[in-house]
Formats: structure tokens, sequence, C-alpha cells
């Protein structure tokens, strides 16, 4: 095949270009337009390219090296930009191109390079331009990634490559750019397609959904024109895109680990009892949470990849760990509605959500006490029925209210089955277990604080304890247990 010529290009009179130094190489092949002002134009130039640069790297490399450079990659002629920064070809580029064998041509200031480069697609309609035209593309991207521009760089390109409205959304619907998509519904339908791996697909008549089809993605592109006609071209450049789109998602997943493994130590660290008021401080701020203000505490079963895209979606700031085998998700908000949003989220995934939710207005001992409120009413939400397995707030306390609908002898009974272990075995050594238990409870399961209310060494608490697990059967660390021993601790004995 024929591409076309520098000759043929300087000739089009739509694009005015000058040629000031030729070097009898006019008949020579261009196969491609690039754009590039680094100092260093050999990175991503190709073989066979009319380099355009406006000169923003005068000043940092001298002419003829950044001329040498280009012409060792291949170019096949360098076009310049004149401006108001550079209103004339500087002398020592023309020098340099004179003494190097290298075509220069001047750029009118009015023309645009995304324009030369059209012009030549439309001399070089190929199969083979169209490769070059990939390659080109895939260029640009990994160009603009290098920059460390992410979602942003990827939107630039789609835009520019496909000429339609396009928008990137994250998990919910979340907008993961300064521009926001045209609909929040919208949004969070393209989410979802591309949550349950239904994607490309039609969202409206008017707007398409595309994203990887994979479950390392979370991203869906939202394309403003009907699914049926969008190019075969513009196809390609979105799942192009998209593929790298991967690397973002992955990039921010990794992140998120990090988060939740500080996470873990915090609640462990919390549950342990050996976290003051200015370790958790300095622990939720290292998250992005705040000790002095609301926080909700959700205990979950389902799957961890549920829980975390349920944290990467959630409106407020959020992190999700792993603790005890459960889900959890620490989210700084008071607002009853924000259980119904983390279950949403959760549902995105085709599952049907199990919660258990807990609040605190602050600090280290509420936080305690919401985390196991939180556990505990997950107990009870995994009893329910399909769809109605979300229980929003239950303190251990308030289990007392439902003693008053139970017959005197069923508490009797429950009570029996539960502590009469560990009553006769006070009663025959005279030990003080049901009296640990209790305190234990009383001081909301923290272990160094009860030790201290019983004036007893902590390795005395944990021998106790484990007394009263192989004596009952039910340990203290399980969140089914607790509710147990609550419940038969408020039933009065005798």
């Amino acid at each position: 095949m024929s591409f076309c010529t520098l000759a043929k290009l300087a000739a089009d009179p739509s694009l005015r270009l000058r040629v000031l130094v030729s070097h009898g190489k006019l008949d020579e092949a261009v196969r491609g337009v690039h754009g590039s002002d680094l100092e260093h134009p050999a990175q991503y130039v190709l073989p066979g390219e009319l380099l355009l640069t406006n000169g923003l790297w005068l000043g940092q490399v001298d002419p003829r090296r950044w001329v040498e450079e280009a012409r060792a990659a291949g170019v096949a002629a360098i076009g310049y930009g004149v401006s108001n920064f550079s209103p004339v070809v500087p002398g020592e580029l023309i020098e340099a191109c004179q003494e190097l064998g290298t075509v220069l041509v001047e750029v009118p200031e009015d023309m645009s390079f995304s324009t030369i480069g059209e012009r030549l697609l439309e001399h070089n309609h190929s199969e083979v331009a169209s490769v070059r035209l990939q390659l080109t593309r895939l260029r640009r991207l990994l160009q603009d990634l290098a920059r460390g521009e992410g979602h942003g760089a990827v939107l630039d390109l789609l835009r520019r490559e496909t000429r339609l409205p396009v928008w990137l959304v994250g998990p919910g619907g979340r907008s993961l750019t300064t521009e926001p998509p045209p609909d929040d519904r919208v949004a969070r339908a393209a989410a979802r397609a591309a949550r349950c791996g239904e994607v490309p697909c039609a969202i409206t008549p008017e707007l398409s959904a595309f994203g990887v089809a994979d479950a390392l993605s979370t991203t869906a592109v939202i394309v403003g024109a009907p699914l049926a006609e969008i190019s075969d071209d513009a196809r390609l450049v979105i799942e192009q895109a998209t593929a790298y789109l991967v690397l973002e998602d992955t990039r921010q997943r990794e992140h998120e680990t990090l988060r939740s493994r500080m996470a873990e130590e915090l609640l462990q660290l919390l549950t342990d009892g050996e976290l003051g008021h200015r370790g958790l401080g300095a622990r939720l701020g290292a998250l992005g949470l705040r000790a002095d203000a609301e926080l909700s505490v959700l205990a979950c079963s389902n799957s961890p990849r549920d829980v975390v895209y349920a944290a990467m979606g959630c409106p407020a700031p959020c992190v999700s760990a792993t603790h005890r085998g459960l889900g959890v998700l620490l989210v700084q908000s008071g607002s009853e509605a924000i259980v119904d949003t983390i279950a949403e989220l959760i549902r995105d995934g085709g599952d049907d959500p199990v919660l258990g939710a807990g609040r605190t207005s602050g600090g280290g001992n509420g936080l305690r006490r919401a985390l196991a409120e939180a556990i505990s009413a997950h107990q009870l939400a995994r009893s329910a029925l399909p769809g109605e397995r979300v229980v929003r707030r239950l303190e251990v306390g308030s289990h007392r209210l439902l003693l008053d609908f139970v017959d005197a002898d069923v508490l009797r009974a429950y009570r029996e089955t539960v502590l009469g272990a560990i009553e006769r075995w006070d009663d025959e050594r005279g030990s003080q277990l049901l009296e640990t238990l209790a305190a234990f409870f009383a001081n909301n399961c923290h272990w160094r604080k009860t030790a201290a209310a019983l004036h007893i060494h902590h390795n005395t608490l944990h021998y106790r304890l484990d007394k009263i697990a192989q004596l009952t059967g039910r340990s203290v660390d399980s969140a089914e247990s607790r509710v147990d021993f609550a419940l038969a601790l408020a039933i009065p004995g005798g």
C-alpha cells in the first residue's frame, strides 16, 4: 500500500504547512502523527511519524539533542507549531534540522495538531493505517497513565477518540472523576450492571454501559449514545481503554486492603482493651475517620468482596475489616439511612444482605459497645427470613424487653440451660464464676476493665472464662453465646 507523503501533506491547502527544511525527503511516507513537548521525544514516538511540538521543552534541553533523539526514533519530519509562547520557529531548531538531515515544517498558530492527524488518516485510510491508529491510541493512554492521571486520563482519551459523551463511575455509581454522570439513577444502574458482569448493555434508550465483566473490576463506563449506534471503531476504543481501568481498580483495591488491615488491628486492640482514647483517635484518623463524631458499626456475613464493594461505594467515609470471622464496616455516620445504603450496595452483587448495626457517639467504650451491638444484631439477622436479614440497632441490654413476653417457666428453664452448670460449680467449690461472668458483661466485655473491677489478674479472668466455656459449651468470644449469656443473666435466679 502507499502512505501519504510529506509533499502531499505540505500541498494540502487546508493545513497551510510551510516547509522550512526539506533535504529532498518530501517524498517519504508519513505513517502517523504524534504531538509531544516532552524533553525526550523518543519515549513514545513511532517510526515514520510526523512529530508535532510547541517547543515547551526549549530551555530544558539542547535543540540539537532533541532532534537527534527524534531522528533516532525514526520520525519522518518535525512540525513546529508557532504560538504566543514561540511566535517564530527557533533558529537553533532550524539549524539542528539542517545539520542532521531532518525535515522541518512550520504549523500555523490556529491549526490544531488533531486536525493534521485527521487529515492524515483520511489519506492513509487502510487496514495498516488502522493498526497505526490503535498503536497511537494505546501510546497516548500509556503516556497519560505514566503521568499518574488515572481515571481522568482514561476519560479524556475516551472522549477524544470516540467523540462521544463519556463518564466513569465506581461502586454504587460514585463518579470517579470531577465530572458527575448525567443522572444518579443511571449511574447506579451502570455500576450495578458492571458489578454483575452484565456489560455492555443499554441502561436507557440513549445511554449505554461498558466495563470488564471480571471480579477484579469495579468501574463502569457510561456512554452517551444508544448501544446499537456505537460504531465498531468507538467500541474498540472503549474496550481497549476499559481494560486499563482494571489496573486503576487494582490500585484502589490494594489501597483498601491496607486500610482494612489497619482497621482489623484497631478492632482487635479495642476488643482486648489495649487502646486508649488518644490511640483510638490516631488510628481512626489514619483511616480517615473521627473519634469525636458519630460512627455506625455494621457486622456482615456476606462475601468479603461484597463487604469491600460496599465500603468503596459508601457515600460517607467508610472502611471494611474482618473481625472474628465477620465482615465489619466502620462508617462515619449516625444516620439510620446509611444501613439501607450499605444493604443496597451488597444487594447489587445479587445476594441478600445479612447485616447487624450498632451506633456510637464516639470514644473507645462507645465504639466497643457499638461493635458488640452490631455482632449481636447480626446474630439475630442470620436467623431472620430472606429479605429481612437487616437488624438496624439492638443493644444487648434491650434483650431484657423481650423477656416480658415469655412464660416464667420457660425463662427459668432457659436460665438453667445456660447458667445451671456454672451455678452448681460455684455452689460445690465456693468459686465466683457467675459473678465473674456478670462483671464481664457489666463492663461491656472489656477484659482489662473487668479484671480491675474484680481485683484479679487478667490471666485469672481468662482462666475463669475458659472454665465457663468448658462447663457450658459456650465461649464469650462467640456472638451467639454472648446473646445467650446476656439473656440468661437478665433472668432472675432462684
